[in-house]
């Protein structure tokens, strides 16, 4: 019997216990496109604090992760015809959308009477791409999704969806109309905590390195949502909170959520905050708490150059962490405030050197194709990145995903790209003044000319062997990943092909 058959038969109150079966299941990013370069694989906490707040709600929940690779589009169809869930939640990042609509073509034929979700961060940017005419979903969280995913449950068992805040629904005339919005949550506390158990998995990976002798279980959290930065290529399609306003947990439920992640067998932890540091008494606190309950687990972040000093860093690497990881983008000075990141250079040469100093591994991120830019500011950023001398690196292409500023200044009005043309390694939405076969074979020259200087490949063994006795499984993901993405642009150099 459907929820809605059920809900004319039946009261409010008994209609609040009841319990539902939820699919959900997230979209491989990787879907519709082929994927060259090596991409670390993070459990998708978000959907971990929705799984949570359903089981509160009494309702039963499988999650299959495509992401991880262990679950095909045959895996998920199976998994309809067999359960028969009440509730279907499709969840992706942008390049996932093509293939979210697909399967939920599939599913509405499978499950004619169950409430179909389109769920992920592009349904904030841009939930017209989900509802629409003919569209088979009925429902788009948007913003910070968990707790509306959750309450969208308990509002369509009630026959009462237009109640729940913050959705878009379809208008009736092929249209979306969106719910009143709904406030940012501000007291991150009173969450539970995500269903880590669900993530205790081989497939979860990140490829930074890490002082971790032993097998590598990798665990994720977030401390606290927000940012408060203007970079003219940031979109809530990428982020992993939500808004500029800042936001955070307390020290004792971090820390107890990092000792629950090691009591499940995690041996690192990588906190996803979009910019970790950047409240730097809220990180002492945290560090502070950290040594108080004897807790010895390493830990790694994300922040910005112009977020870091001695005492941090070493109170951080004191507490546990053993790698930063930062976004330099560019060396040109003029880039970077085309890219209004708000940092300099010398930022970036300032930061580096306190992170060594800590005693701590270092990973950037560089952008090239950005707009306006030439072929010599690239080779300012190359000529910067052998300088800062990271021991990990990636280089993506500036990509106007929707939402950004830069999308929505330039491209929203005349916007007819597909969905799964937006991808920041592998694809290029040419803005700069490079021609794109330039940027492409500049993209390979980069990581070669970093990747194959002695010295760098002698720390890079040296700090791949730390665990590679026991983590033999991932070492070997990673070496294969990035060997096939180096000879494939090879063979293409070699051919005249891009």
């Amino acid at each position: 019997m459907s929820i809605t058959s059920l809900t004319s038969r039946t009261s409010d109150t008994s209609l609040r216990t009841f319990s539902a079966k939820v699919l959900i299941v997230r979209i491989a990013s990787w879907a519709e496109i082929r994927k060259a370069h090596p991409e670390n694989v993070m459990a998708p906490i978000k959907l971990g604090y929705a799984v949570s707040l359903l089981e509160q709600n009494g309702h039963h929940v499988t999650l299959l992760d495509s992401e991880t690779g262990a679950y095909m589009r045959s895996d998920v169809i199976r998994t309809m015809r067999t359960m028969r869930p009440d509730v279907v939640v499709l969840h992706g990042i942008t390049t996932a959308v093509p293939s979210i609509i697909r399967m939920g073509v599939v599913a509405r034929e499978i499950l004619p009477d169950a409430l179909l979700v389109a769920s992920g961060q592009h349904a904030t940017a841009r939930p017209q791409d989900y509802l629409h005419a003919n569209s088979p979903f009925q429902a788009c969280p948007l913003y910070e999704y968990e707790e509306s995913i959750a309450e969208i449950v308990e509002g369509w068992s009630m026959g009462r969806l237009e109640h729940v805040h913050g959705i878009a629904l379809p208008d009736g005339d092929g249209g979306l109309r969106r719910t009143p919005p709904r406030p940012l949550r501000e007291d991150l506390d009173a969450l539970p905590y995500p269903r880590h158990e669900l993530f205790m998995r081989g497939e979860y990976t990140v490829f930074h390195p890490t002082d971790v002798r032993t097998r590598r279980r990798w665990g994720f959290l977030m401390a606290s949502r927000g940012c408060p930065y203007p970079c003219l290529y940031c979109s809530p399609t990428l982020r992993n909170s939500y808004g500029r306003k800042m936001r955070y947990r307390s020290a004792e439920n971090i820390a107890g959520e990092m000792e629950y992640l090691a009591r499940l067998g995690a041996t690192v932890l990588h906190f996803k905050d979009d910019i970790f540091t950047v409240n730097r008494d809220h990180v002492l606190a945290l560090c502070e708490e950290i040594q108080r309950r004897g807790l010895k687990i390493s830990w790694t972040v994300q922040t910005r150059a112009d977020c870091v000093d001695r005492e941090l860093l070493t109170a951080m690497r004191a507490a546990g962490c053993c790698t930063v990881s930062m976004g330099i983008e560019s060396g040109s000075p003029r880039v970077l405030k085309v890219l209004r990141k708000r940092e300099t250079v010398e930022d970036a040469l300032e930061a580096t050197r306190l992170v060594r100093d800590a005693g701590m591994f270092l990973v950037n991120f560089y952008l090239l194709a950005n707009p306006t830019e030439t072929l010599e500011e690239m080779e300012m950023t190359l000529k910067l990145a052998k300088k800062l001398d990271p021991d990990l690196l990636q280089v993506g292409f500036f990509t106007p995903y929707p939402g950004s500023p830069y999308y929505e200044e330039v491209f929203k009005t005349v916007d007819d790209r597909s969905p799964d043309e937006f991808s920041h390694y592998n694809k290029i939405i040419n803005v700069s003044e490079v021609p794109t076969p330039e940027l492409f074979a500049f993209q390979k020259r980069f990581y070669r000319e970093m990747i194959f200087r002695p010295k760098f490949l002698a720390r890079f063994a040296s700090n791949r062997l730390i665990g590679m006795p026991a983590n033999l499984q991932q070492e070997a993901r990673f070496f294969s990943l990035s060997a096939r993405f180096l000879l494939s642009n090879l063979r293409r150099r070699a051919t005249g092909k891009q």
